[in-house]
């Protein structure tokens, strides 16, 4: 065994770590946000926090997308139905309903987040590129979706966060 073999061996195999280290880039935490008779994805990153559904404070004048606005860790948020949003089907409000919190993209300090009603726990996936393809023929015209995918064997909406945030600073503007 050579010196350099030696080493490597001893470092735990350069190309074992490098293979590693590409399948973890190879990956996507995801989370599939249940909508209203829809599917959302989303990165992880992209979602701060799950809470538990709380009473909105209504906001006079907002399109009916605008569901209303709420505290969440000192922060006023607007909370959106991205189904109406998106010229869906909004789904009701009940017990298991859940707000996701969003990060937004911008670094724009006025809307750093805002919440998005989903209708039960999202769940988590690990998504590989093998794993994710564009659902060619279900391509989507309508407003604030940036795609949609199979993702893991699902259909899902990949929502266009840049297109919301756009959306919700012309009406705090």
């Amino acid at each position: 065994m050579t010196e350099k073999t030696e080493l490597t061996s001893a470092r735990g195999g350069g190309s074992n770590v490098q293979a590693m280290q590409r399948r973890q880039y190879e990956t996507v935490h995801c989370l599939m946000l249940p909508l209203n008779k829809e599917i959302g994805v989303l990165p992880n990153a992209s979602v701060a926090e799950i809470i538990p559904y709380t009473e909105l404070e209504s906001v006079e004048g907002a399109p009916d997308w605008v569901l209303g606005m709420m505290t969440w860790r000192d922060r006023h948020l607007p909370v959106i139905s991205f189904e109406i949003a998106s010229e869906g089907e909004g789904g009701r409000i009940h017990k298991s309903c859940r707000i996701a919190i969003i990060n937004t993209l911008n670094g724009n300090a006025r809307l750093p987040y805002f919440g998005m009603l989903v209708q039960s726990l999202p769940s988590l996936q690990i998504v590989r590129p093998a794993g994710i393809q564009e659902a060619e023929e279900i391509i989507s015209d309508r407003p604030s979706i940036k795609s949609v995918a199979i993702v893991n064997g699902t259909t899902a909406i990949i929502p266009d966060l840049d297109d919301l945030e756009k959306r919700l600073m012309q009406l705090l503007s």
